[in-house]
């Protein structure tokens, strides 16, 4: 009999907590299959394209998803692909990009690529950002280094390393603006990924990266783009070669179709633009950018009927089998703060794919 009414006590509390908790996990179920209408499917394994280079990787912009890779994490010399992080290191330092400026004998004359600076000439910031990036000139990084640096190249190298680990790209170092070899200048394809992802969110590097040609009359500069990317690829939008006998075929590029930006790094690849072009069209063959979840959406009710909404929204590349791995479940906390708009803050949202949680929102009562 003891053993009886224990049993009977504890489908009581079952059925208490089951009645307490129902309206939310009825929520919970609803949200679900609103938001997304997806339920678990195993998700099929995409056949990348043979690609030759010794380290890849292919990432969203957006999101940041690696989406193909191999050998992302190898530390590789990169050549001139190092002057994405000079040029977005100095568009974000240096103020007056139109002021003509004196170039120092010590910037000129620099093996490799070059724009053929000659001591004492006038020039512009701006003239030597595309310098850099469109022709690869070495004394363009040179003097932009100078003059970003505060006319100390080695105060500008300090600050291009600073700004790698703060991105997170933990495994590069600078020794120079410009790539040319050195054994302590490295980084991966995955952190050079992360660095290009950084440096196309400034609207001015992303409009230097993808010009096929600059000119400035005064200065009587001409440039056209090196990177094949922007003339041959349809929707190719930058972003930056490299070479040297050490490094290999580096190249960096970037391209847009719709709502999709993706970036390509290819290391030491002597098939380096063919290459890039089938992990482009890999990309937009397979995956598409999807809003899970819209910023301010309208996501439940609570139990007094008033409306939940996003504080942020989340869009992510899906493949289209993986849309039905996708579920989005909501949490209440267990006493509601305030967050930092002042807005009482319902709970919590989160985003998982393949039973991996890629993203955590916040709920909040007023959507303004």
């Amino acid at each position: 009999m003891k053993k009886l009414r224990n049993l009977n006590r504890l489908k009581e509390i079952k059925n208490s907590l089951f009645y307490k908790n129902k309206l939310m996990n009825i929520k919970i179920v609803i949200i679900t299959l609103l938001l997304c209408v997806f339920s678990f499917q195993n998700v099929y394994a995409l056949e990348f394209p043979k690609i030759y280079a010794e380290s890849y990787i292919v990432i969203d912009k957006i999101s940041g998803r690696i989406l193909a890779s191999k050998n992302a994490d190898k530390k590789s010399y990169m050549a001139s692909t190092t002057k994405i992080m000079t040029a977005i290191t100095a568009i974000e330092s240096y103020n007056n990009l139109y002021r003509n400026l004196t170039v120092p004998k010590e910037c000129t004359g620099i093996e490799g690529s070059s724009i053929y600076l000659i001591p004492n000439q006038n020039a512009t910031m701006m003239d030597l950002l595309y310098g850099l990036m469109l022709r690869s000139g070495n004394d363009a990084a040179l003097a932009t280094a100078y003059f970003a640096g505060g006319r100390n190249i080695l105060n500008f190298i300090e600050s291009m390393n600073y700004k790698a680990k703060a991105m997170g790209a933990f495994n590069t170092n600078f020794t120079n603006p410009h790539g040319l070899h050195d054994k302590n200048h490295y980084t991966t394809a995955y952190d050079l990924a992360l660095i290009t992802k950084y440096a196309l969110q400034n609207k001015l590097f992303k409009e230097i990266a993808a010009a096929k040609n600059y000119y400035n009359s005064d200065n009587n500069f001409y440039f056209i783009n090196k990177n094949k990317v922007v003339y041959q690829y349809k929707y190719g939008t930058g972003v930056k070669i490299g070479y040297t006998k050490t490094a290999g075929r580096c190249l960096v590029a970037s391209a847009q179709k719709d709502d999709m930006e993706i970036i390509v790094v290819v290391l030491n690849d002597g098939n380096w633009f063919n290459d890039s072009y089938k992990a482009f069209d890999f990309a937009f063959n397979n995956y598409k950018n999807y809003d899970i979840v819209k910023e301010n959406q309208e996501m439940l009710k609570d139990e007094k009927n008033i409306p939940i909404y996003a504080e942020t929204g989340f869009s992510y590349v899906l493949t289209e089998e993986e849309k039905s791995n996708v579920k989005v479940e909501v949490t209440k906390t267990i006493e509601h703060i305030s967050s930092g708009t002042n807005n009482k803050v319902y709970g919590f949202y989160k985003v998982i794919l393949n039973n991996d949680v890629i993203y955590n929102g916040k709920l909040i009562y007023s959507s303004n």
